[in-house]
């Protein structure tokens, strides 16, 4: 055995009692690395901010940039500013916004006398920095002044940062691009704008910052059939594609679409487009500003997907405008189609009709002499041009003001329609010809009992039939259309539409006090499918139904859908059901008769808002017993009056019964046999120990944590003590809102307490918080793990003792209930079990040898240096210290870093 003196080492021993007692205190080692970065990083920046203007320090403003194509969601992102080259950190505002694709937000101290979305009073340090952090805290962008700021960029370990604004003139610092250049280097991304600024709010034009700028083609003149023409797409900033995205081009009646050939990896795109037999245009251009199709592909750059918004067809920057392309299909026009435009549904009664007309390809020479409108005295009183190939005619005056019966558009025999080639257009009808119906009828009704109604009745519903003159718009027809002229009272109507819009059944669903029931409907309360009123009251085709109500209401109390049965929880919760609506009013607690052994019951009654479902639930209960509720009868009345009958039920017990006690079971002592590499074994031959504790009087408690990880469980790609976790659990009937509740350690040591975000937490549910979030590291040398209300009350807390062993966890099982178990796998966000195994990093990913984590946190940090920068890698082999020969009487425990970090 090697051996070296002690007296020689006390020094040693020294230090490494100091090291555990300081880990014991503060449960991190090393210094603690910057914030995390955040998903949304390079996504929303920091585009535009200065620190002083012309109205001194305070003329300050901060903007942000949505750089991506698509919506964020800002939630709880703070604003932060660090001291003049300095490390004091400072939060400046709250934000809670949404930005839409090149959306801009400003962000002002009322010092800058602009239009602002957000205002905030504590001023940024001329040589100090800002920072936005998302609502876990971690970095999205951030911008510096002095190199010993604590916010600013890192370019290849090296800070980068701006120089500091001086002076009181309008001036700002703005990125580039627009604001939308971000390489991670302040000094490159920034311009200085000296004598002026260019701050925007939320209200401003978005401009998203990749985008298409330009469509043109190498093309102009005129082509025919076979003939390639590249159209080519110039965007904002360098893209690349995936598949073969498609361009629509406006070619006649056919549209073409330009299939994608090169250009990714660059900022233009080119499309190919290969002219058909029948394809025709005057000046080729695509068909409107969403022309461009992804067609399963992509087009992307480095702040995502890209917008595809093209310039509106004919306008500056848009195909036609910028080229003269001419395609000709060397044959005359023909009409291709007459559809309806507006109105586009049939019937109607309006009294201006117009009708799209669609030609093959491009024509000249059409006007209102051109056309005839057939079934009507009407005439064509507006033609309208679309683009060359479209027009719209417009029919009006005549007789369509009373007019019922169809209306069509015909070519005049007489036209002189020509293609752009002087083709003349033959006078022959399109294949698809639409027409209106004119429909200036008002609809009438008439209301029958139903055919199998009795007459008189004592129970509902009581039914009759709507007979109306034609389909009617169902929309426009409800039951408060519905008036009652009988003598019977507090009458619920329903409607139910046979399915040809003209037949109905109406019917009395409730009827509050005997009599008659004779339904009718006003004057203009239905519009037929052309939007006429009917213009006269129902016709009754009788008297009415006479109502006598003498039938007693019956009700049924039976356990509610999953309730446990016997249980240790409350409420416990039956189902009420009546057979017709009663008084809701007179229907309470008092009502309830209990049959059981359980005592001291107090119960809650809810109405469903039928007045016939009702969930009565016992919220209190003095003794443990049976709970068994029942109704005699005369307690309530349905709406006529008539007392109920006695409840009946299939099953309205409940056993209520108390907790059961378990008795814990001792922990046996374990030697430490950790080895530098890591070895993990199938099967755990460990025996749990159960330890019990009082049953927490709040519904949300600790469910898990986890202090000594040996896996990535935050799947952040690193391995270390950020993948500590504290699991909670909501194992109570009801949703709780928990935000501004808190996570801490150790009382008054360790880490500072994490304040939960805007959160709800509902029945059931678990939510992990890993140590990268919250900060709040666990000791390995033991902790207390607390969680606490916004009050900072005290819910729930849990102390161990040392964490030697890697990814075993502390547990409740059952989930949230009251035994605490020592050897659990860990789950986050799943059941808590003993049983399995932990997952290992997958070999070749760099962390499953990760050998700085076989340490305890509580290790003094001068030995960390020494095994994990560089100068040691062998520091834990025994050879290394004691040598043959050398001076060693100290014991080597089996090259352990625990056993010689213990001893």
């Amino acid at each position: 055995m090697m051996r070296r003196t002690r007296s020689t080492d006390s020094l040693l021993i020294f230090m490494l009692i100091l090291g555990l007692c300081m880990g014991l205190a503060a449960p991190s080692f090393m210094n603690a690395p910057a914030l995390a970065i955040s998903p949304s990083a390079g996504q929303v920046v920091i585009s535009e901010f200065r620190t002083t203007g012309p109205n001194g320090a305070s003329d300050e403003f901060i903007e942000l940039l949505n750089r991506t194509n698509a919506s964020i969601l800002i939630s709880g992102w703070k604003l932060k500013k660090s001291s003049g080259c300095g490390i004091t950190s400072t939060d400046i505002a709250t934000i809670n916004t949404s930005l839409v694709s090149g959306q801009r937000y400003l962000v002002a101290n009322p010092g800058y006398t602009g239009a602002a979305d957000l205002s905030y009073a504590t001023s940024v340090a001329d040589d100090g920095g800002i920072a936005l952090v998302d609502g876990g805290g971690a970095f999205v962008d951030q911008v510096g002044m002095c190199a010993s700021t604590t916010y600013k960029e890192y370019n290849v370990n090296s800070p980068v940062y701006l120089s500091p604004l001086t002076g009181t003139t309008e001036q700002s610092y703005e990125r580039k691009e627009n604001g939308c250049a971000d390489t991670d280097d302040n000094s490159a991304d920034f311009v200085l704008n000296s004598g002026f600024s260019n701050p925007q709010t939320s209200s401003s034009i978005p401009i998203p910052c990749l985008r298409v700028t330009n469509v043109t083609s190498t093309a102009f003149g005129t082509y025919i059939a076979s003939a390639n023409i590249d159209v080519i797409i110039e965007f904002s900033a360098v893209v690349n594609v995936t598949g073969f995205p498609t361009l629509t081009l406006e070619t006649g009646p056919t549209d073409r679409n330009a299939t994608y050939s090169s250009g990714s990896g660059t900022n233009t795109l080119e499309f190919s487009y290969i002219v058909q037999p029948s394809d025709a245009s005057g000046d080729l251009d695509y068909i409107a500003t969403n022309s461009l199709s992804l067609n399963g592909g992509t087009i992307s750059g480095a702040v995502g997907d890209a917008n595809l918004t093209l310039p509106s067809p004919g306008t500056a920057g848009s195909l036609g405008a910028n080229e003269a392309i001419i395609i000709d299909n060397q044959s005359a026009p023909s009409v291709v189609s007459f559809t309806r435009q507006s109105p586009t549904t049939s019937p109607t009664k309006l009294d201006s009709l117009t009708f799209r007309v669609l030609f093959s390809e491009p024509v000249i020479n059409v006007d209102a002499s051109d056309f005839i409108a057939n079934g009507t005295t009407a005439s064509v009183s507006l033609v309208t041009m679309v683009n060359t190939s479209v027009y719209d005619v417009t029919i009006s005056g005549g007789d369509l003001n009373n007019l019922d019966g169809i209306v069509g558009l015909d070519l005049n025999a007489g036209q002189n329609i020509q293609d752009t080639f002087f083709n003349s257009l033959p006078t022959v009808e399109p294949s698809t010809d639409q027409t209106y119906t004119v429909d200036n009828l008002v609809p009438t009704v008439t209301i029958d009992q139903a055919v199998s109604q009795a007459d008189p009745a004592n129970v509902t519903p009581v039914n009759f039939t709507l007979v109306f003159s034609e389909p009617i718009n169902v929309s426009t027809f409800t039951a408060g259309d519905i008036t009652q002229t009988g003598t019977a009272t507090f009458v619920t109507w329903t409607i139910t539409d046979s399915g040809d819009n003209k037949n109905f059944i109406l019917s009395a669903t409730v009827v509050g006090g005997n009599g008659t029931l004779i339904p009718t409907i006003g004057v203009n309360k239905v519009k037929d499918l052309a939007d006429n009123d009917n213009t006269s009251t129902s016709t009754n085709l009788g008297d009415g139904v006479i109502f006598l109500d003498n039938v007693s209401p019956t009700v049924t109390i039976n356990q509610a859908g999953g309730q446990s049965d016997p249980t240790t929880l409350l409420p416990v919760n039956f189902s009420v059901v009546f057979s017709e609506p009663i008084l809701a009013t007179i229907f309470t607690t008092a009502d309830i008769t209990q049959n059981g052994t359980a005592t001291g019951i107090t119960w809650s009654i809810t109405d469903s808002g039928d007045h016939k479902n009702f969930t009565l639930s016992a919220i209190a209960v003095a003794s443990y017993g049976t709970l068994i509720p029942s109704i005699v009868a005369n307690r309530v009345t349905d709406v006529i009056g008539n007392n109920n009958i006695a409840s009946t039920s299939t099953d309205n017990s409940v056993t209520y019964a108390a907790v059961p006690t378990l008795t814990p079971t001792r922990t046996p002592t374990r030697t430490a046999t950790r080895t530098p590499t890591r070895t993990r074994t199938p099967t755990r031959t460990l025996t749990p120990k159960r330890t019990p504790t009082a049953t927490p009087s709040a519904r949300v408690v600790i469910n898990e944590f986890l202090p000594h990880p040996g896996f990535d469980w935050n799947q952040d790609g690193k391995n270390n003590v950020y993948d500590e976790f504290i699991e909670i659990i909501n194992f109570g009937p009801a949703n709780l809102n928990i935000t501004g509740w808190k996570l801490d350690d150790e009382a008054k040591t360790g880490s500072e307490p994490f304040t939960i975000p805007a959160m709800t937490l509902n029945a059931g549910e678990r939510v992990v918080f890993y140590a990268a979030q919250t900060n709040i590291l666990l000791s390995d040398g033991g902790d207390t793990v607390r969680l606490l209300n916004q009050n900072n009350v005290q819910i729930d807390s849990y102390t161990y003792a040392f964490a030697t062993d890697e990814d075993v966890s502390w547990c409740r099982i059952p989930d949230g209930l009251y035994v605490w178990f020592t050897d659990c796998v860990p789950t986050p966000k799943n059941q808590n079990t003993r049983a399995g195994q932990a997952p290992i990093d997958a070999p070749g990913s760099g962390l499953e040898e990760t050998r700085c984590e076989d340490f305890p946190d509580t290790i003094p940090s001068a030995f960390l240096i020494a095994e994990c920068n560089g100068f040691g890698s062998q520091f834990w082999n025994h050879m290394y210290w004691d040598a043959p020969g050398q001076r060693g009487d100290q014991a080597i425990w089996n090259d352990s870093k625990w056993g010689s970090f213990i001893e």
